[in-house]
């Protein structure tokens, strides 16, 4: 009995030390949320749909966070560098989460504590290298003015009823008289100022129609339309990234431009369609 007892007593003892040496340890906590881009010439905020946050700690990555997010790391003696990029959805995107590569990403060293935490303010700049040949905000008129679809009645017009940022934006009319709209912008790039790196199209939008966005293509004196993707209105504000990195890479031009094409879809008498902060932004 009583041999039984000190094997009763040891084998608690080591069942002991085995729960103490596996106990999780007390982490530390980053905070993040409400992201804010500065717009790429100053003057305030930007818009943006920044919906994750892409965390790495000395280099390693953490995960892929939706935001608001509060994440735990292992606390420890010494710094840590935090590294944190903008997460988007890729062509609006549900699916396809990806880091915007045109926003640059923050770094920031923090001292893990046990049962400490930080909240990292998420204030987003453009990198120094992107280049936005188009910067559409519509407070002074309107750059997409060539005509596509050669009816000189359809056109885009700045207008202040209403804005995603600023006090204007761009207002398509569409109607059973005039289904359809498609214009270009009078800003061209040519193809020795694109790297063929990353391309992105950026768009807030609201309204009833069907947005097309696309790249015209110059070549000699032909030029053709390549549509990338086809945008369903919102009653609401909306803000989408459209990657057109594809599109560009084999530099099959002299030089191109945005295209915009508008669609009836609903049944209004009139119906309206809203854009603002239209940029075209490339390496």
């Amino acid at each position: 009995m009583k041999s039984r007892f000190i094997f009763f007593c040891f084998l608690l003892l080591i069942t002991s030390c085995r729960l103490s040496d596996n106990a999780a340890p007390v982490p530390y906590y980053l905070i993040l949320e409400d992201p804010v881009v500065v717009a790429p010439l100053g003057g305030g905020q930007d818009s943006h749909k920044i919906t994750d946050a892409w965390v790495f700690a000395d280099g390693q990555i953490l995960g892929v966070f939706p935001l608001p997010a509060r994440i735990p790391i292992v606390a420890q003696e010494g710094s840590v560098e935090i590294t944190i990029l903008a997460g988007i959805r890729n062509n609006g995107m549900f699916d396809a989460p990806v880091f915007y590569p045109f926003y640059k990403s923050i770094v920031k060293s923090v001292s893990p504590k046990p049962n400490g935490s930080e909240n990292i303010p998420l204030l987003f700049q453009y990198v120094s290298n992107a280049k936005i040949p188009v910067n559409e905000s519509f407070e002074s008129g309107t750059s997409f003015t060539i005509d596509l679809d050669n009816n000189i009645n359809t056109e885009i017009i700045s207008t202040g009823e209403d804005a995603r940022t600023g006090k204007r934006s761009g207002l398509i009319s569409l109607s059973n008289n005039q289904k359809f709209v498609e214009v270009g912008s009078s800003l061209r790039v040519l193809n020795s100022q694109n790297s063929k790196g990353k391309s992105y199209i950026e768009l807030d939008y609201r309204g009833e129609g069907e947005i097309a966005v696309g790249i015209i293509k110059t070549r000699n004196t032909a030029f053709r339309v390549d549509y990338v993707l086809f945008v369903p209105g919102k009653q609401e504000w909306n803000k989408i990234y459209i990657d057109v990195t594809d599109v560009l890479s084999p530099g099959d031009y002299d030089e191109y431009r945005l295209a915009l094409g508008f669609s009836r879809t609903g049944f209004s008498e009139t119906s309206r369609i809203y854009v603002d902060n239209i940029k075209h932004v490339h390496f």
